[in-house]
């Protein structure tokens, strides 16, 4: 899989970037491969990466082993890296192969010095995505708490 044939404009983390800037991005990132049943991060993960996957699935569970969600392909993941001295909240598994592209922080933020409008866009990415996973397990608990009131209601009948 070459990079050309990575389409990453469509990913979310390149979103408003034009070619030249998803190239400077790309300069910092890197590709790898993990097979099914790796752990692509979890809370014991000191680095400073964000991820995004090209292919493939990736899930993830909490510390106790419960099943939370899945990322799409094209999708961020591990965004919590953006905050020093937080631990991650969950651990990241791949399901079946998988390709995810790689970038550390502290790369970006370099490239942010050299380049401020590029790391203005991919922040602003990072945290469009954390905005639309927080509506998303805001959604989730209001579900959860209605059925937990709903099921409270019946056993007390």
């Amino acid at each position: 899989m070459s990079k050309g044939k990575w389409q990453l404009e469509k990913f979310d983390l390149y979103k408003n970037l034009n070619a030249m800037e998803i190239q400077e991005v790309s300069k910092i990132s890197s590709k790898v491969c993990f097979q099914k049943g790796d752990i692509i991060t979890d809370a014991n993960h000191k680095s400073r990466d964000i991820y995004v996957l090209i292919a493939g699935r990736v899930a993830f569970t909490s510390f106790n082993g419960i099943s939370l969600y899945r990322v799409s392909n094209g999708e961020i993941f591990g965004e919590l890296a953006m905050v020093p001295n937080i631990r991650r909240s969950a651990i990241a598994i791949a399901r079946e192969e998988s390709w995810v592209l790689i970038i550390n922080i502290n790369h970006l933020e370099s490239l942010g010095d050299e380049v401020p409008s590029i790391y203005k866009k991919v922040y602003n990415n990072i945290v469009y995505s954390l905005g639309i996973k927080l509506a998303r397990t805001n959604k989730l608990i209001e579900l959860l708490k209605v059925e937990l009131s709903k099921s409270i209601k019946n056993n007390n009948r």
